[in-house]
């Protein structure tokens, strides 16, 4: 396997870990298979494959619990359909490999750092419920917000790994350079690490155009 998809993978899983845990949401690995013990907080899938060829009746049956949720594909390797399922999105893997960073963060971007940024954040963003204010105190986790004469008009979040950090929720508004300044913002905060995400359509190719590449399919279904 391509050592930039088996990272963009991990980074991802690692994600879920550790936003779970912030839920208090108990999560189980099991020969390449992740699933949730619990109700998965809003945008989060119930199960996720770490590995390719996982068979399909074992992520079935690892959703029995859920009457209805999402299964993250992550090697776009299943076929769901005929247990109810329909493909919700597809998307594709992103790496982009390390750079040293300015160590300064763009003009009017800044780290989240209040209960109170945090929600507003959550609000523009349809993200509210997703990270509680104990995320604020966990380090992997920085938040990132743009503000343009004093309104709130992008983010991103980050989340530190080894070796690697896993980007997302990148959102804009109103012309803002939206990638272009992320990822100078990424560089300052996580100088030498790689960056990896995931995106498609016309966030895709803007992140191409950011300098990273394409490393495998991510398909996500939803019943």
């Amino acid at each position: 396997m391509d050592l930039r998809l088996r990272t963009a993978v991990d980074a991802s899983a690692s994600w879920y870990d550790d936003v779970f845990a912030l839920h208090h949401i108990p999560v189980r690995r099991e020969d390449g298979l992740w699933s949730a013990l619990g109700r998965p907080p809003p945008w989060h899938s119930a199960v996720k494959t770490l590995r390719p060829g996982i068979e399909t009746e074992r992520v079935a049956r690892a959703m029995r619990g859920f009457e209805h949720g999402t299964v993250a594909d992550s090697f776009g390797d299943l076929e769901l359909a005929r247990y109810g399922f329909e493909v919700l999105f597809e998307a594709t893997w992103l790496f982009r490999e390390p750079d040293a960073g300015t160590g300064t963060l763009p003009e009017a971007w800044s780290v989240v750092d209040t209960v109170v940024e945090l929600d507003e954040w959550a609000t523009a963003h349809d993200y509210t419920g997703v990270l509680p204010p104990a995320a604020l105190d966990d380090t992997r986790f920085r938040i990132l917000a743009c503000r343009r004469d004093g309104r709130l008009v992008g983010g991103a979040i980050t989340h530190a790994g080894p070796g690697r950090v896993g980007l997302s929720n990148v959102w804009g508004a109103e012309g803002a350079a939206v990638f272009d300044d992320v990822m100078v913002a990424v560089s300052a905060l996580h100088p030498g690490l790689a960056v990896t995400d995931y995106a498609w359509g016309d966030d895709r190719d803007a992140m191409v155009a950011a300098g990273f590449t394409p490393v495998g399919p991510q398909r996500v279904w939803s019943r």
